[in-house]
């Protein structure tokens, strides 16, 4: 078990994790399990790619694309006489190479061409690909649905980690670059946006098309190649000398200008911070349909998901700036510079996401800056407690996106955090600007950012990048001070009592800044922990009042430091650094009486930083708890503040409990409804339903997400439990979505949504006999079986299914129920497999939808006991 830190709390975690994590569970959740990953050495090449031109038709009707793909390829072999291309069902009509046709043969994803003469090193030779495809991957095409008929056809590429091999032949490999030629003819009244510059643009009246030419003339990796078509306005800006532009379907332009007006600020930060200029001649962004993630970092032609185009109204709870700047960062931190394996991922993401809080704390200031800091903390530990842990550098997994996780990018935010912090800021502002310069426009390891980052300091980080990049978890340390009047000294024990093993080091070394408060003078003393149990004496003039250790929590740990309610109110009122507010707010949750009470009230009604506040509010939710009587005036604590703060006084009425609560919850626009149901017993639900939809009133859309809410057994509890957790989820909970599909049509996303059960991430992969092994979140396998089986249920009640948001399925849950299901889900679960993939057109949108943002209400049941919405 690890160490129950109060600085972690749910109410501190992003949008990105908030909606998976139950928010009454003990935080951070238990269950970790060994990292499963199969050893997955660099690929081997024997010639690399140095351009690619590809000329396309992009056929909206029939989502083909057709057209010829050239190959200018350099041999590292000597003799090299078979080139083996990366190439996913390609329809290849002829290749040719030297002017003449060559033999060529399609093995599975792979393209085998034998060339005319061998090459010796470093020779070239063209390689002219004529091919068709309907891809599955790699490129989409999307269109008009039920739900939102307004829709133009379009399409869109996504590469990352090596799906561009399903709509070009090409090489998938990080460590190899080559320029790029697009040219994309498209039919009139569309744009085709590329990489690289544009060349020309040629309208044919006779074929009613345009044809596109876009040139880049920097080597990138064949995962950045970008195609985005649509019916766009354009949007243009500058930033210095870059041209900007962006791509949004006409009618959101107002939205389009308030997210991207930032855009050249960061520009102008992460050009300062970095040490190098934006290394592109222009930076697109284009917004698109049905995207599978929030955005996608191509090269110079950035790809985002329409759901960051919002109203004002919609953007006052959550903001898209992060993901704005998060993939601006990456044109230097993944484009500029590429990780040479995707197991030195973190390289790419984990610089992306920290630019997050570099550009928050020019924009914002510090202390926004270091709570989002404290989120992404929050957010590893999540993963790192409740699914798996492993080392940032990590070379056991079946495909890359299998560590595309916390690790990757929160944690390895963290690490590049402390490694600012060990260095100093200027010094680490200039091993990042030798680190950049010196790998311009090629692959890149942990090894290079250490050495530029040692030229730069003149010190050695051997035993830094071992512990955070190499080895895996972070310290948990206990720590003890004592004051000896008679040495006039203050002896301060810190003890790691992490548990050790292949992964995790017995002892980190730990450089960590002491605040001390003597008299009125105020000292900060650096320290540095090497062992697992060491103690330091400080001679001091006088018994400090007040003791912080690491009080702006740049160094990532869990810590247990028993101090005085004194010193915690001190900390409270007077700490300069807002993650030490919080951490005092959060440990004054064990003491409860008036002084602090009446401190936590202050805090939480006038604290210059929200979230010091969410953190009053939560310890006073927990002291509600011991002490009754409080929960009319934490209710009153909800008028006037931002929707976080709002959230954590709904949080502590949750957890305070009881009628008053109820009450207040009600009277905040949240309807809390108890209905007693037994959802073991199927006869049960739909009277429940009944009840639910009388007092809610229609239900618009249906949300099904996370299951462990039916109190899911922990992988410590028996089969037995497991099995009742599986016939909840599989049969009940599927009956309940039944009743409510039976009473409430589902026309569109707007309106009232609700949670009502989940059998998602239980069902898929696409193979109809058996459950898949799903990483941290739901797989889109399982939310599509699922959404089919149970559109085919509702089609007798004349429901037409077309929003069905998909949520998300906690791993600890998952990966237990995995191991005992076997095939008993094709037994257990109610569900027919029906039709084919055109059957739900208007899901497809869905499946990457912030669905949580909407939830106005939640059926949570347990087994023989209440049902609340």
């Amino acid at each position: 078990m690890p160490l129950r830190d109060p600085l972690y709390h749910p109410l501190f975690l992003g949008r990105r994790a908030a909606p998976e994590t139950l928010p009454f569970d003990p935080f951070p959740p238990s269950g970790r399990k060994p990292w499963k990953g199969e050893p997955r050495p660099r690929r081997d090449l024997e010639f690399h790619v140095r351009h690619y031109k590809v000329g396309l038709e992009v056929d909206l009707g029939q989502r083909e694309l057709r057209g010829r793909a050239a190959l200018t390829i350099e041999a590292i072999q000597e003799g090299l006489r078979e080139v083996v291309l990366d190439a996913a069902e390609l329809t290849v009509e002829s290749v040719r190479a030297g002017g003449r046709r060559v033999r060529h043969e399609s093995e599975g994803e792979r393209l085998r061409v034998r060339l005319p003469r061998p090459l010796r090193t470093g020779q070239r030779a063209t390689i002219e690909i004529a091919y068709s495809t309907r891809p599955r991957k790699g490129f989409f095409f999307v269109g008009p649905t039920e739900a939102e008929t307004d829709r133009h056809p379009a399409g869109w590429s996504q590469g990352q980690a090596d799906d561009t091999h399903w709509w070009i032949p090409c090489l998938e490999s990080t460590e190899s670059r080559a320029t790029l030629e697009m040219i994309a003819t498209v039919p009139k009244g569309y744009r085709a946006i590329g990489n690289g510059r544009l060349v020309s643009r040629r309208v044919s009246a006779r074929r009613k098309t345009v044809t596109y030419h876009w040139r880049q003339d920097t080597a990138h990796p064949a995962y950045l190649i970008s195609l985005v078509v649509g019916k766009f306005v354009e949007l243009r800006d500058r930033a210095g000398k870059v041209p900007l532009h962006g791509y949004v379907p006409r009618g959101n332009e107002a939205k389009a200008r308030e997210l991207f007006k930032r855009t050249p600020f960061m520009i102008e930060t992460f050009s300062k911070v970095f040490g190098y200029p934006y290394p592109y001649p222009k930076y697109a962004q284009s917004t698109v349909f049905d995207f599978t993630f929030g955005g996608m970092e191509n090269t110079g032609a950035t790809t985002l998901t329409m759901r960051a185009l919002q109203t004002p109204e919609e953007a006052i709870d959550q903001t898209y700036e992060t993901l704005i700047s998060h993939e601006l960062a990456h044109q230097w931190w993944g484009d500029l510079v590429t990780c040479r394996d995707w197991s030195e991922g973190w390289l790419n993401e984990g610089f992306a996401t920290y630019s997050e809080v570099v550009f928050w704390e020019a924009e914002h200031g510090r202390d926004e800056a270091d709570f989002a800091r404290l989120e992404q903390m929050c957010s590893y530990l999540v993963e790192d407690y409740g699914d798996y842990r492993r080392s940032l550098v990590e070379t056991r997994f079946r495909y890359p996106s299998d560590i595309f996780d916390r690790h990757l990018y929160e944690k390895g935010a963290t690490v590049v955090h402390m490694l600012r912090s060990a260095l100093g800021d200027s010094v680490w502002r200039r091993g990042l600007k030798r680190y950049l310069e010196r790998h311009a426009f090629s692959g890149v390891e942990t090894g290079d950012l250490r050495r530029a980052c040692e030229e730069a300091s003149g010190r050695n980080l051997g035993w830094f990048f071992d512990q955070w990049a190499h080895h895996g978890g972070h310290p948990e340390i206990k720590v003890a001070r004592e004051w000896d009047e008679g040495s006039k000294s203050l002896l301060l024990t810190v003890e790691q009592v992490q548990e050790a093993d292949g992964v995790t080091p017995a002892a980190f070394r730990m450089p960590m800044m002491l605040e001390l408060l003597v008299g009125s003078r105020r000292l900060r003393l650096p320290i540095e922990i090497k062992e697992r149990k060491e103690s330091i004496q400080i001679p001091l003039p006088a018994k400090p009042r007040y003791v912080a250790l690491d009080p702006e929590h740049d160094l990532m740990k869990l810590m247990e430091f028993p101090r005085s309610d004194e010193e915690l109110l001190h900390g409270l009122a007077g700490s300069s650094f807002v993650l030490e507010r919080i951490r005092c707010a959060r440990e004054l949750a064990a003491f409860g009486h008036e002084t602090v009470i009446a401190a936590l009230f202050k805090s939480a009604r006038t604290d210059r930083f929200w979230g010091v506040r969410v953190a009053a509010i939560a310890s006073l939710g927990e002291i509600g708890v011991r002490h009754p009587g409080l929960v009319d005036r934490v209710a009153e604590l909800a008028k006037g503040q931002k929707p976080r703060v709002r959230r954590a006084v709904v949080w502590a009425l949750g957890w305070i409990g009881g009628d008053a609560a109820v009450k207040h919850l009600s009277a905040l626009g949240i309807q809390a409804i108890p209905i007693a149901c037994d959802m073991s017993d199927a006869a049960a639900i739909a009277p429940a339903v009944e009840r639910a939809i009388a007092e809610l009133g229609p239900i618009d859309i249906l949300v099904n997400n996370a299951g462990t809410t039916w109190g899911a057994a922990t992988v410590d509890h028996p089969l037995e439990a497991w099995r009742k957790v599986i016939d909840l989820n599989l049969t009940a909970m599927f009956l309940a979505s039944q009743e409510v599909g039976k009473r409430c049509m589902v026309p569109r996303r707007q309106g009232k949504i609700i949670n009502v059960a989940s059998i998602l991430g239980l069902i898929g992969g696409g193979d109809p006999g058996r459950p898949a092994t799903i990483a941290y979140n739901t797989s889109k396998g399982g939310v599509v079986n699922f959404t089919r089986s149970l559109a085919a249920e509702w089609a007798q009640y004349n429901i037409n299914v077309n929003a069905i948001a998909p949520g998300f399925f906690p791993t600890k849950m998952t990966k237990g129920l995995m191991e005992l299901m076997g095939d008993q889900v094709a037994e257990k679960a109610p569900l027919k497999r029906v039709g084919g993939p055109e059957d739900l057109k208007g899901l497809t949108a869905l499946f990457a939808s912030d669905a949580c943002s909407f939830i106005t209400g939640q059926i949570v049941a347990v087994d023989g006991g209440v049902t609340a919405i």
